[in-house]
This record gives C-alpha cells, structure tokens and sequence, in this order.
C-alpha cells in the first residue's frame, strides 16, 4: 500500500489561461485495479471481495479518476474468467462515474493469457471516436537465450485507437494507446534466473518495444499521430526491463558474449557505448515535479516506479506543461483513497 495521503495532481484549469493552446485536449490515465472483478471472480490466490469491500473499491476509484478528470482509463488486474464478464465489470465503474460526473463511458477489454487477469480501457464517450482494438496476446517472445523454450505474454498487452477532437479549434488527432502489464515477481521460485522474473520482463518489453515500432513507423517520425505505451511494467525504472522497453538498450546486448549482463536487482551494468538514443520516453520518471514523489507502488518499505507513461520523442511537444518549454511534462500520480488499489493513478494530460 502506498503511504500517506500525498497526491500530484498538477495542473489546474487556470493555469493554462494564458497558454496559446488553451486548456488540455485529452487525459490519459492508467490504473492498477488490484484484481477488481465481481463478488465470485478469485485472484490468482484463491481469493475473492467481500461486498462492502468491493463498492468501498469501486467509490474510491470513481473519486481518484474523477479527480483528475481521465478521458481515457488503462486498467490493469481486471479480473474476470471471460472477456464479457470483466467487460461487466468495467460497466460497472462506468455507471458509477457517470453517477458522480454526469458523463457516459465506454469500455473496451482484450483476451488474457492470464486464467484471472485481463486488461481494459474506460474511454469518455465525449469528443472520442472509436477506431480499432488489437490484442498481442498470441505473439512469441524473442528470447534472451536460445536453450530457453519461446514464451508469449503474461496477459498481452491491448493496442487501442482513437480519433479524438481538440477543444475549441484544435484539429483532430489520431491516439494509439498500447495497455501492457509484465509479468510481476510473486510466484519466483518458479524463474530459474533468480531474478524475480526480470529475464521474462525482459522478452516482453523487447517484444512490446519492437512490435509498436514496426506497427507505427510514421508516428515515430511525427506524422501529427500520438502513440501512448502505459501500464504497469512490474520492475523499477532502472531495471533492464525498463531500457528495454524505451529502447535505450535492446535485447542482443545481453546475449552471449554481448556488452551488458545483469546485477541481482535485475539492474544493467554495461559497457561503454552499449545504450543507444531512446525510442520511448517516461513522461513520469524524466518529469522534474512527478519524480520527486516516491514512487507508484510500495513494497514493505520500499517504494518503485513499476508504473509508467510513455511516448516518442516525436509526442514530447504535446506534454509540454507550457508551451515550448522543453523537459517539464503535464503529468502526475495520485494516491489519494488508498481503497481503490495498492497503485497510484498515473496521468499524462496532452494539449495540441
């Protein structure tokens, strides 16, 4: 459980009366729902919610999104044995949102390797067209060694496109905004590298990495496109899983005789001229006011960024919290009622 009742909810409507753009024209959010499904779905433990639990859940949560005002809603830890029964899930805190806000939200959910989890989106029916989902939950995973049998994702991460309409006289924007959650390191006697299953994170995030950057060259290069990789990572920023997926370092240079090898955290040590220009950047751990709280998640007494918001460096201009102000991003967590979940609310608020 996160400590405390800190939050970092930056942005207020008034401070962009004097930013050419005007106010912010889409936030995105993401959220660890802690196996939130109906009163008979059980987690991978065994374990189901009392009623009086699960709506002091379902309450906290609608307060968290609605403080921060999410137009796009990436979850995490849906529970549920089948894709319609999570998708009622997700109706449920739509009903409950458009109780307390007085809008309506769709929900979209993916298939899952995963025999109790899945991943979803809620996304505000407001100035938002639907275009497409696409589930990864079938593709084989480069493996970081060749004695290793192929493996595919822990859940699959969910590929989700939208046409959005700017405030006032913004253009039109198409979003693709790709929902991940790796494998965590419960259950670890299981991974015979020892290393909490960072190996397996590994082939994930290169996997992830490499299949959005051959699906959507032209985004890269700022075709006027935003792409959004957000979810929870289940490794700390520094870890190798997290290079990985921003593209800084790619999964040969931990193969064979190759220039980086793996510390027990799951930490890269490296040798010189081994990390190359990111493709990705996190939008929460390079943001100077969001990396000052702790963390997103807490373990025992330790706190780490498992979290995460990212985009191409081509997207950057469009998280700028003033315009042309290179560094400083609009994003934030949130830990307020600590009910809905162990994670906080990440967000990025993105203005065109």
């Amino acid at each position: 459980m996160l400590g405390g009742a800190s939050a970092q909810v930056r942005t207020n409507l008034s401070n962009h009366i004097h930013d050419p753009r005007g106010e912010p024209d889409l936030t995105i959010c993401s959220q660890n729902l802690k196996n939130l499904g109906s009163l008979s779905d059980m987690n991978r433990r065994g374990e189901t919610m009392e009623e009086a639990d699960r709506s002091e859940k379902i309450t906290a949560l609608t307060k968290r999104f609605q403080a921060v005002d999410c137009d796009v809603i990436a979850v995490q830890e849906l529970l549920g044995s089948d894709e319609d029964k999570s998708k009622a899930v997700l109706n449920e805190i739509g009903k409950a949102l458009k109780y307390r806000t007085n809008l309506e939200y769709d929900s979209y959910v993916g298939p899952s390797n995963d025999k109790a989890a899945r991943l979803g989106f809620l996304v505000k029916k407001s100035r938002i067209e639907y275009d497409g989902l696409t589930s990864f939950v079938n593709v084989e995973l480069p493996k970081i060694s060749e004695e290793l049998d192929a493996r595919k994702f822990a859940r699959g991460p969910l590929e989700l496109r939208l046409r959005v309409t700017g405030k006032g006289d913004a253009v039109a924007r198409k979003f693709i905004i790709v929902n991940f959650h790796f494998k965590s390191r419960a259950f670890n006697s299981a991974d015979g590298s020892d290393l909490s299953w960072e190996t397996y994170r590994m082939e994930m995030a290169e996997a992830l990495r490499r299949i959005v950057t051959r699906r959507h060259p032209e985004t890269l290069k700022g075709d006027g496109s935003v792409l959004v990789l957000l979810g929870d990572r289940n490794s700390h920023f520094d870890s190798a899983s997290a290079k990985l997926l921003t593209g800084e370092l790619v999964l040969p240079r931990f193969q064979g005789e190759a220039a980086c090898r793996l510390n027990k955290r799951g930490i890269p040590l490296c040798q010189p001229g081994a990390a190359i220009p990111p493709a990705f950047v996190s939008v929460l751990t390079t943001d100077p006011q969001t990396f000052r709280t702790p963390g997103t998640y807490r373990y025992e007494d330790t706190f780490s960024w498992i979290d995460d918001i990212l985009v191409p460096v081509a997207n950057l201009p469009f998280l700028y919290a003033e315009a042309g102000v290179e560094g400083d991003y609009d994003s934030g967590t949130l830990n307020l009622y600590e009910e809905a979940s162990d994670h906080a609310l990440v967000y990025a608020r993105f203005n065109w």
